[in-house]
């Protein structure tokens, strides 16, 4: 196994931008976006409540995100379980009933609190790679993410611009409105 970090997809590094100017794979395969279809709950979530509920919720709003594919299935799918799981154990486990007693009246952490934990971190993983958390969504810019009725649009653009270089105190000069040249 490799070290260091995780490789990000192409497509990720371009909309973080490439400070380190490293090489950029312009041959990674691109997979179609997901189709309505794709919101419809798979049959091995059916069975279980909590999981379909939790598709049902996340689906649409990363298919219309333009987030996942047809491959991100199983990583959706198995985000959804965790979170079931990680209810469960905490229906499991409620506050007056997370330290138990032994036979022998010691006191111990009730087993479900493990389970929750786990469950827990498998889906910060999971949520974090589906881009379902601010850390996640902050690494990303979305192309023409800018509304056409966005009170602050006129403040994403630079009032002024720069003129011809630096003037001869050493900083830069900049056109105003009016074009005059500071």
């Amino acid at each position: 196994m490799k070290s260091g970090p995780a490789p990000k997809p192409t497509r990720l590094r371009q909309l973080q931008g490439n400070p380190s100017r490293r090489p950029m794979n312009l041959d990674e395969p691109q997979l179609p976006a997901a189709d309505a279809r794709f919101d419809v709950v798979p049959i091995v979530l059916r069975d279980d409540a909590v999981a379909s509920s939790e598709w049902r919720r996340l689906a649409p709003l990363l298919r219309v995100a333009r987030i996942v594919t047809e491959a991100d299935r199983a990583s959706l799918i198995a985000a959804c379980q965790q979170w079931s799981i990680y209810q469960h154990a905490l229906t499991q486990a409620p506050p007056e009933r997370r330290v138990l007693r032994t036979p022998n009246d010691y006191p111990m952490v009730n087993p479900y609190i493990a389970i929750a934990n786990k469950a827990l971190l498998h889906c910060e993983r999971l949520w974090d790679a589906l881009g379902l958390t601010p850390a996640a969504r902050s690494r990303v810019a979305m192309a023409g993410a800018a509304s056409d009725n966005d009170p602050f649009a006129e403040f994403d653009e630079p009032r002024a611009r720069l003129a011809h270089g630096p003037s001869l105190d050493g900083r830069m000069r900049v056109d105003d409105e009016d074009g005059s040249v500071n």
